[in-house]
């Protein structure tokens, strides 16, 4: 009998000193989980007194220079026209965009010695699957002349396939949705120009942004009609978007979309539309379109801070300065000299060292005209060049993008 009292005695101790262990292993969790969490405080405070809030958006699976992707599936949008969707090859995250941005390409053609270099819209809408989705027209050899076909273009729809590996460099481009600003927008594009406002009309439906929305889409025909299903699908679901499609060439027999209608697009057409001008205005498309276009929107008082645009091919556009901005290039400015190899020229104070050039028939290659891909790099001779914004690309030592770089004094260029 006693020793059963004992025994149970020594069990309850046993017991006891269990609890209190346990206790003991509880406070000193809790005690560092204090700890822990308080360290979480602090840096968050310290954060925030810093201004920082841990990585942003833009730096994300972002990278420098060129990174190699692969095609992971190609899809027929309509005559010529192809989506390629690009995956990462190192299965990491990639940088997400803005709508209306771009992507760089580096490739090699069979039988070139040097890689070339083209920058193509991204036509999707936010970033999903890890994937960029770029949509291209192969473009044909003009008719009666001896310009061969595109080569990027003929490239991606030729060679590439399913598993291709390209290399990638990330987003950039400064024509993208402004999202800030509540006012209607009126998205123009002309043929193969729809992808970046596709990208445009894709966020504002996922981020059901409730902004008034117009989309004016010129087209030859019924074949290069790209993403026509997808935008009727978009205008059906969002009452405040709303589609106007212009058949410039239509086919005889081929029955026309409900409310499309046949001509060239004009600013009258716009304006008869959307009833307004206070507005934003994003336009895209080939260069004579752009070049009919914006003239005549400037023209109709539509001011030049609200028109946004993005050139397809190497004709640049240029906007009228606002009332405010004119007469702003200085005396100094007015004097600087751009020296080319065989010519110079006095720098306008406002165009970049790349549209001097094309001015006076000096010829620099260029693909994306926003300094994020460094074909228009050239070295430079003597002197200083500048850039309002730091480009995507960092150019080489002692080279300068000239795209984008305007002089900063006399400059001497290796062109």
């Amino acid at each position: 009998m006693e020793i059963v009292y004992v025994t149970g005695l020594v069990l309850m101790g046993l017991a006891l000193l269990d609890a209190v262990a346990g206790i003991f292993v509880s406070i000193r969790q809790s005690f560092a989980r204090s700890k822990f969490q308080q360290r979480q405080a602090e840096q968050l405070r310290s954060m925030m007194d810093e201004g920082q809030h841990g990585p942003s958006k833009e730096s994300v699976g972002s990278w420098k220079g060129f990174r190699r992707f692969n095609i992971v599936n190609k899809v027929l949008e309509a005559e010529d026209i192809c989506s390629f969707y690009l995956g990462p090859v190192d299965g990491e995250p990639i940088r997400s965009f803005e709508p209306g941005q771009h992507i760089g390409f580096r490739f090699t053609v069979p039988g070139d010695s040097k890689p070339t270099i083209r920058s193509y819209s991204l036509s999707s809408g936010v970033l999903e699957d890890n994937l960029y989705r770029v949509t291209i027209k192969k473009v044909p050899a003009p008719p009666e002349t001896d310009f061969p076909p595109g080569k990027g273009s003929s490239y991606f729809h030729e060679e590439l396939e399913i598993g291709s590996v390209i290399e990638v460099s990330a987003p950039n481009g400064k024509f993208y949705l402004d999202r800030e600003d509540d006012r209607p927008a009126v998205l123009i594009a002309g043929g193969i120009g729809i992808t970046p406002l596709l990208s445009m009309l894709e966020t504002i439906c996922k981020e059901g942004i409730e902004r008034t929305c117009y989309l004016f889409h010129a087209v030859r025909s019924h074949r290069d009609h790209a993403f026509a299903e997808r935008l009727n699908e978009l205008m059906q679901v969002r009452d405040h978007l709303h589609l106007h499609t212009y058949f410039s060439h239509p086919e005889d027999g081929h029955e026309l979309p409900e409310g499309s209608k046949t001509g060239f697009l004009s600013v009258d057409a716009i304006q008869e539309t959307v009833g307004h001008l206070e507005a934003q205005f994003y336009i895209c498309g080939p260069p004579p379109m752009m070049q009919a276009l914006v003239p005549s929107m400037e023209a109709a008082g539509i001011p030049s801070r609200d028109i946004k645009m993005e050139a397809f091919g190497p004709a640049s556009i240029k906007k009228k300065k606002p009332p405010e901005d004119s007469g702003a290039a200085t005396e100094s400015d007015s004097a600087t000299v751009i020296r080319f190899s065989k010519t110079e020229v006095k720098w306008d104070g406002e165009s970049s060292i790349l549209e001097m050039a094309e001015e006076n028939s000096v010829e620099i290659d260029s693909s994306c005209r926003s300094g994020s891909c460094g074909t228009c790099q050239v070295k430079v001779l003597s002197g200083k060049v500048k850039y309002e914004d730091e480009p995507g690309f960092d150019p080489d030592e002692g080279s300068c993008l000239t795209c984008v770089g305007i002089p900063d004094g006399d400059v001497e260029l290796d062109v």
